[in-house]
């Protein structure tokens, strides 16, 4: 008899084998599936063979566009594994893949670092406030800082070899994939190499007690900052401190006599000082940052002094030179010694490497650390200091605006502009907004023949500016696309060692140089070899070969299956070898199997939208981001990348109420004109970002992941549905970026206009700027507009999102409507049980006159888009689910935690709400129901008129 467990588990079986077909059989034209990675990964977690074949395959791929965007898109469910599910494995599986990845892309590693410098406060012994933490987990804890630790020990290093293999390739030593091959195993066995070199943390995993006998630590009077209790006095403690890794620690006790860890602070950025002014006690001395204060007494001038050198030195410098002494009274001199030694012995590159990150870090930190200080000012006055302020923001010679991935075009930050800063006075908090002048298409040494690109992306700029040899005189030899046939692999005879150092042995690889077929092209220093050389370099090209091929067995596998299986770089696990093996018996027993809910429809890929330049035009200087750009010449160019029928003059009268009777490209033309410029080389833009503090915006992150995911499903279902995603960015648990939403106000700013319509509502505001409903521009726009309620409708409903009052629903220049402010997500909602948005998402009379009314055209329309919409969302649920599933383990989200949402509570009514269970038939019926509960609903109303009463935003 068949068991409940027995057929759960051959539902799981079953799915696993899906995934692995979907990896490894199915013909992904080329691509590698990350979704689909990701979510094999996820389910085979128990499983660290699978996991680690996993791994091994993404980083034998890492050369590869849509490798790097896939896990850049699915870095938060990434880094959430390799925090939560690996500190309980033996091998540092995940952390290594992120260290190869890592050597390849510093923006990678920088993306991943504020990740884990939020982790680190999440689970660190106590809050800001000076509590104890209630998720105080040394085991995540010490681990967040090992990983932070090795990424940047990697990103400094990289692969060492390298050079040596570049030089090799160019006395045609070695072909272009003999470079790689050896490439990717120099930047493996180094990666393993410093994951295994700091594999003991400073922190005992289970205890919270330090473990390295050798790390620098002793006594010092502790006074907290703040009170336990109104009624105690805050007396002075012996405490003893412990410094390793840039980190503060602080022990009850000896940690070798028992000692427990009641308090850390990271120390990078930290003001070490004596204290100010008249000290009531002798010796004192304070170490602060944004966060935490700490405030001591020595036991004399001396050893004050000591223990304020050495903090300012680990605050100072990179995590690369840790302080560790040899003995206890002459630590101060050796770790400046071994610090300026180390430091000596980097390398040109390496040193350029580590410049770089730490500056563009402390670049971050410094807007970041913008708001946090303007928020402790009046708010009479942050208006007025906001340009100072900005004005002082220190701008390293190579920095970046982060919000973008490593396939983006790079933009160097040139200067500020401190006259338009703009400030958002709230209660809690002051974000910033602050623009800067970018530059593209700058010259680069390392580019052949001194060339400017001004469509050079992040990854390409990074190597050829700090992945090049400084040593050679001359720039690479050109190299060919990396030809995909799985057969020039077997040129290689021997197999590679690896000597002493960790490196890549010479000696010891034997290569058969077969003639001309061995390289891809002719390795004459043609011009068009030249091209193709800096991108080479880089990314690997597209595939010659046929995108599929049959295997012995006759089953259909895709390219990167058979160069995996030809190459045999890793032992396949029994459980993807039988999957490959049984795949045709597999899908005819599907069919007799109930199916669970994460299991219960097919997968297809679904590519993620970008916003990309314009399509097959490779020459092209147009940006990405509309507005205006200034060329190398000097001359203004206006960039509108939509064009929608709408006409001029409607565009006028839309931007005297949405953006103050100058559009963002108008500003931007200003602004570049206003400037001054020293540099007549690039092409310079403009930028925005928005500044936080004191606001946690992982869950936004996460939410706004959710939203590009469905953004890329309806493209995929060639759906007209319109939804603006845009760049969040967490640098920390309190503190992070967002992009700047440019020709758009709120609704609730619009409906405050002088100008708006004192009757009739959105409609009247309609007519009066896009003209009479039967013109092309009225039509236009509300068409804009119904196809994004359509979009913001869906993700509303799917991703529950709450709190939709009009401060949180923005409209553009052209009638979209854009949704912002993520706080409340998943059914978390105002008021919880008590909320009054009980409707599936907002549709209210307004929304309903500018469509035309329930019998109108356009409203059919958004009904047939909606049902559309959410049938492709439906069916497309397997990846959402395990974004979501991901997440949710051991999370601090709000919308995953407490006694409301905690406990699975978020995932069910997330598949509650994709109607998994239902019947294809009844979906259209169902949709529908959806749209006729929200049209002018109650719930709605009321949460309106309370936002109204409450917070002064008009309905």
């Amino acid at each position: 008899m068949i068991t409940r467990e027995d057929l759960m588990n051959k539902r799981h079986d079953e799915f696993r084998n899906s995934l692995i077909n979907d990896v490894f059989v199915m013909d992904n034209e080329g691509k590698v599936p990350m979704d689909k990675v990701m979510l094999l990964i996820w389910q085979c977690r128990d499983d660290t063979g699978v996991v680690e074949f996993m791994a091994k395959f993404v980083a034998k791929h890492a050369h590869s566009r849509d490798v790097f965007d896939g896990i850049e898109f699915y870095l938060p469910q990434f880094a959430h594994m390799m925090i939560h599910l690996e500190a309980n494995w033996t091998d540092s599986i995940l952390e290594t893949l992120a260290l190869i990845i890592s050597q390849h892309s510093i923006h990678f590693a920088l993306q991943l670092n504020w990740i884990l410098e939020g982790a680190i406060e999440d689970y660190q012994p106590e809050t800001p406030e000076g509590k104890p933490n209630e998720d105080f987990n040394p085991l995540y804890y010490s681990r967040c800082i090992k990983l932070l630790c090795n990424i940047e020990r990697c990103v400094v290093y990289g692969t060492p070899r390298r050079h040596e293999l570049q030089r090799l390739y160019e006395k045609n030593q070695i072909s272009m994939d003999e470079y790689l091959i050896l490439e990717q195993s120099d930047a493996r066995f180094n990666a393993a190499q410093i994951a295994d070199n700091v594999r003991d943390s400073v922190i005992d995993s289970k205890t919270g007690l330090l473990i390295d006998t050798k790390i620098t630590g002793g006594e010092l009077l502790y006074k907290r900052h703040v009170r336990t209790s109104r009624c105690k006095t805050k007396p002075w403690k012996t405490r003893y401190f412990a410094v390793h890794e840039r980190m503060l620690y602080c022990y009850n006790r000896r940690p070798t006599e028992g000692g427990r860890l009641v308090r850390a602070m990271p120390l990078e950025g930290a003001k070490i000082h004596k204290t100010r002014g008249k000290a009531k006690y002798k010796h004192m001395f304070e170490v602060h940052n944004l966060h935490f204060f700490f405030r001591m007494r020595a036991k004399d001038d001396s050893e004050r002094d000591m223990w304020i050198n050495l903090l300012k030195e680990e605050s100072e410098s990179s995590v690369l030179y840790p302080h560790q002494s040899r003995s206890k009274t002459s630590f101060k001199d050796t770790q400046l010694k071994q610090s300026t030694q180390i430091i000596d012995d980097l390398n040109q590159w390496q040193k350029a490497r580590y410049d770089f990150f730490k500056d563009e870090r402390d670049f971050v930190r410094s807007l970041c650390d913008l708001a946090e200080d303007l928020r402790f000012k009046n708010r009479e006055e942050r208006k007025q200091l906001a340009p100072g302020l900005a004005k002082g923001v220190v701008i390293p010679p190579t920095v970046y605006v982060p919000m973008c991935n490593s396939t983006d075009i790079w933009r160097r930050v040139g200067s500020t502009i401190p006259e338009d800063t703009r400030v958002f006075n709230t209660k809690e908090r002051c974000p910033v907004i602050l623009y800067f002048v970018t530059k593209r298409g700058e010259k680069l040494s390392a580019l052949p023949k001194d060339k400017k690109d001004v469509n050079l992306d992040v990854a390409e700029y990074m190597r050829f500016q700090f992945g090049a040899d400084v040593e050679a005189a001359a720039p690479p030899k050109a190299m060919a696309p990396i030809n995909e046939n799985p057969e020039i692999f077997m040129g290689i005879e021997s197999t590679l060692t690896e000597d002493e150092e960790g490196g890549i042995n010479r000696k010891s690889v034997t290569i058969s140089m077969e003639p001309s077929s061995t390289r891809t092209q002719d390795d004459s220093d043609s011009d068009d070899s030249d091209q193709m050389s800096s991108v080479a370099m880089v990314w690997a090209g597209p595939s010659k070969q046929p995108k599929s091929s049959l295997s012995k067995s006759g089953v259909r596998v895709n390219a990167q299956a058979s160069r995996v299986l030809r190459e045999r770089f890793a032992k396949i696990p029994v459980k993807v070898s039988s999957s490959l093996r049984n795949i045709k018996k597999s899908r005819s027993s599907k069919q007799a199997v109930e199916k669970s809910m994460i299991e219960q429809v097919s997968m297809s890929m679904v590519p993620i939208v970008e916003t990309k330049m314009l399509e097959d035009d490779d020459c092209s200087v147009v940006s990405n981001l509309s507005g205006s750009m200034k060329t190398a010449d000097g001359g203004i160019l206006q960039i509108e990348n939509e064009k929608d029928g709408i006409e001029s003059q409607c565009l006028q009268k839309s931007k005297s109420f949405i953006c103050g009777n100058e559009t963002w490209a108008e500003k931007t033309e200003r602004l570049l004109r206003e400037v001054k410029d020293s540099s007549g080389e690039a092409t310079s833009e403009i930028y925005g970002v928005m500044a936080k503090s004191n606001d946690d915006l992982r869950q936004e992150m996460f939410v706004m992941q959710m939203i590009h995911y469905y953004k890329s499903v309806f493209a995929n279902a060639n759906l007209p549905i319109w939804l603006r995603t845009y760049r969040i960015l967490s640098t920390s648990k309190s503190t992070g970026l967002i992009e700047v939403l440019m020709d758009a106000t709120s609704i609730d700013g619009l409906k405050k206009s002088d100008k708006y319509p004192k009757e009739g509502g959105m409609r009247a505001y309609f007519e009066m700027v896009y003209g009479k409903p039967t013109t092309d521009s009225f039509r236009a726009a509300q068409k804009n507009f119904m196809t994004s309620l359509v979009g913001y409708s869906l993700v509303s409903y799917l991703i529950g999102l709450k709190d939709r009052h009009n401060g949180n629903i923005m409209i553009d220049l052209r009638g979209h409507l854009i949704h912002i402010d993520f706080g409340f997500a998943m059914g978390m909602a105002p008021g919880h049980e008590f909320s009054f948005e009980r409707a599936p998402f907002k549709l209210t009379k307004d929304y309903m006159d500018v469509m035309g009314g329930k019998d109108s055209d356009c409203f059919k329309e958004f009904r047939r888009l909606f049902v559309e919409g959410f049938k492709a969302a439906r069916a497309n649920s397997q990846i959402a689910l395990g974004l979501v599933e991901i997440m949710m383990y051991k999370s601090n989200f709000p919308c995953f935690t407490g006694s409301r949402y905690g406990g699975g509570i978020g995932s069910k009514r997330f598949q509650d709400r994709l109607m998994l269970r239902v019947e294809e038939q009844y979906i259209e019926m169902r949709a529908n129901n959806l749209i006729d509960m929200s049209i002018n609903n109650k719930g709605t109303k009321l949460y309106d008129q309370f936002q109204k009463l409450t917070n002064g935003y008009e309905i």
